[in-house]
């Protein structure tokens, strides 16, 4: 939450105020460890399940309505685009790298929209501050002196009041008119100053806030650049990942049908590296050579070997697991 507790001026009205959309930034954080654990489990399509129904059919409403609502919106954006992230993590578990790549760039589409919106929302403000600054500067700089003034010419008039008062100094009537005339002039100057000191704390609090605003729009703007630019390194990555392993297998293919080998798409890459295990093995943990695996099986729909790695990891065994010497699988008695 970002609310602007200081603000002494109205802040702008800009939208009508939509009914509070549930905070997706709580639904990442309250559905994360689930969905992390089905991916540990090896169960890659129920946790793409799960987290295709968090995501929004579309981007929440960017509430403006006051400062507070538009860091409330920057909150949900940052809830949106976590759900994204991990949206698109599960999709290239479940070895769908091209489309956790189309789920990267719906996020990188929906940070820019973000901007868009706060950018209109925060301008109204932005130019507010700027004309309350400016007018409370001039006020200040401008009723100083005149405060210190004013304070001087009743003092002064007190003062001679006093004096005329202790001496009982009878004064002509001429001067009578002269001080009964200045006297009502003072309070004229007191009535001043008394407008001048209620006004000048809160012309003084808003110069003081001015510049908190501005940082405050300034890290909002810092924020949602940062959702920008996370999202583009994704993509970025995303597509050398798969421009990478196009690469390798046009290189693999192109060098078999040099050697006279029969390529069959993509297939012929997926069996030779399926032939050396270390490929996979390497990878560490389960879930990333079932993820691997996983990618395999895309590229590669119904390929025996990998799906028979995939299963024994499923099964809690290692994923190229020799069958035991002598055990035979158990079919049906043909009749």
């Amino acid at each position: 939450m970002r609310p602007l507790t200081f603000l002494l001026v109205p802040a702008v009205t800009l939208v009508a105020q939509a009914p509070a959309d549930q905070n997706l930034a709580q639904r990442f954080n309250t559905e994360l460890p689930g969905i992390n654990q089905l991916l540990k489990e090896l169960k890659p399509q129920e946790a793409l399940a799960k987290v295709s129904a968090l995501i929004p059919a579309q981007r929440p409403v960017f509430k403006a309505a006051s400062p507070k609502d538009i860091g409330e919106s920057l909150d949900n954006a940052q809830g949106l685009m976590s759900l994204y992230r991990l949206y698109a993590n599960v999709m290239s578990e479940s070895g769908q790298w091209e489309k956790a790549l189309e789920i990267q760039e719906k996020r990188a589409q929906a940070a820019r929209a973000t901007l868009a919106d706060l950018e209109k929302a925060q301008a109204p403000i932005a130019t507010q501050w700027n004309d309350v600054a400016k007018a409370s500067g001039e006020f200040v700089a401008k009723n100083e002196p005149r405060q210190k003034e004013l304070e001087a010419k009743v003092a002064a008039f007190k003062t001679e009041y006093d004096e005329i008062k202790a001496s009982k100094k009878k004064l002509t009537k001429k001067e009578v008119e002269d001080f009964n005339a200045r006297g009502a002039q003072v309070q004229q100057d007191e009535a001043e100053l008394q407008q001048i000191a209620n006004a000048l704390p809160v012309h003084k609090q808003n110069l003081a806030n001015a510049p908190k605003v501005a940082k405050l729009l300034a890290d909002n703007r810092k924020e949602v650049d940062g959702m920008i630019k996370s999202a583009d390194e994704a993509i970025a990555k995303a597509k050398k990942a798969v421009a990478d392993q196009n690469d390798e297998i046009t290189q693999f293919n192109t060098q078999q049908t040099i050697k006279k080998v029969k390529v069959v798409g993509k297939k012929s890459w997926v069996d030779a590296v399926l032939r050396a295990p270390e490929n996979v093995t390497k990878l560490g943990t389960p879930q990333a050579q079932a993820a691997f695996l996983n990618r395999l099986l895309v590229l590669d729909p119904g390929n025996v070997g990998a799906q028979k790695a995939l299963d024994n990891l499923i099964a809690g065994k290692d994923a190229f697991a020799k069958e035991p010497k002598g055990s035979k699988k158990v079919g049906t008695k043909k009749k």
